[in-house]
C-alpha cells in the first residue's frame, strides 16, 4: 500500500461535522485547526474553549469559598491576565509576522486559559470581573479578525 493509499483511507475513518469541526475540510491547514477523538474532527479553539469554562466552573463552585476567602484580590487578577495576555500575544505575534500558529498544543493551551482565568476573576469580584472579562474578551476577538485579514492580504 502506497503512503498516498493510506493517506486515503485514514482521511475515510476520520469523521468532520461541522457543528463539531466548522473550519472547511478543503483548506491546506485543516489538520493544524483541529483535533480527533473516536475519529470526530473537533476545532481546537472552540473544544479547549469549553473545556476550560466547564473546568473553571466545576473547580469554581468546588472551591468558591476558598476563592472568596483566600484568593487576595491582586491574584485573581494576576489569574485572570494570565489567562487574558497569552491570547493577544499569539495574535498579536500572528499580525507580525504574517504567520499563522501551527502549534496545536499552544492553540490549546491559550484558548483554555482565557475562560479559566475569566470565571476565577468573576467569582471572585462578579462586578468587576464582568466588567473586565467581557471587553476583553471582545478585544481579542477584534484582535483575531485583524489577524485573518492580515494573514489573508
Amino acid at each position: 500500500m502506497t503512503q498516498n493509499q493510506t493517506e486515503i483511507l485514514l482521511k475515510k475513518e476520520k469523521i468532520i461535522i461541522r457543528q463539531l469541526a466548522h473550519h472547511d475540510p478543503q483548506r491546506e491547514d485543516f489538520e493544524n485547526h483541529v483535533f480527533y477523538l473516536f475519529n470526530y474532527a473537533f476545532c481546537i479553539g472552540c473544544f479547549s474553549f469549553a473545556f476550560g469554562v466547564i473546568i473553571a466552573l466545576i473547580f469554581g463552585n468546588l472551591f468558591y469559598y476558598q476563592i472568596i476567602k483566600f484568593l487576595s484580590f491582586p491574584i485573581a487578577l494576576l489569574i485572570f491576565l494570565a489567562g487574558w495576555i497569552p491570547s493577544i500575544f499569539q495574535y498579536s505575534i500572528q499580525i507580525i509576522r504574517k504567520i499563522p500558529m501551527q502549534n496545536r498544543m499552544v492553540k490549546f493551551l491559550i484558548r483554555f486559559l482565557y475562560p479559566v482565568g475569566s470565571i476565577i476573576f468573576i467569582f471572585k469580584i462578579p462586578l468587576l470581573g464582568f466588567a473586565l472579562a467581557i471587553p476583553a474578551g471582545y478585544l481579542i476577538v477584534i484582535i483575531r479578525k485583524i489577524k485573518n485579514k492580515r494573514l489573508i492580504e
